[in-house]
């Protein structure tokens, strides 16, 4: 039987990764990520969704959008103000 590669621990269990930060999870997120067009990223989340189910999907999905959601955070009021506060504490 070949040894499963795509969301292997390299670690070898040395290291405990919390559910959303598995290698499965990452590996997952880079395949995406690194699909060509829009139409190879639709049948690769199909694919890895067969495989290792919804709820880790969402994992990977999520490490997907989090740049997309720093960035809208950082351009929010609220963040803007919390900004301004914190460089009146500090001086």
């Amino acid at each position: 039987m070949k040894e499963k590669q795509f969301g292997k621990d390299w670690t070898k269990g040395e290291f405990s990764f919390p559910k959303h930060l598995t290698p499965e999870v990452v590996h997952t997120a880079l395949f995406i990520h690194n699909a060509p067009t829009q139409e190879d990223i639709i049948k690769r989340v199909e694919h890895c969704t067969k495989l290792i189910g919804e709820k880790t999907m969402a994992y990977a999905m999520a490490l997907l959008v989090l740049p997309t959601l720093m960035d809208n955070m950082a351009q929010s009021k609220d963040y803007k103000d919390f900004q301004a506060s914190k460089k009146k504490t500090i001086n």
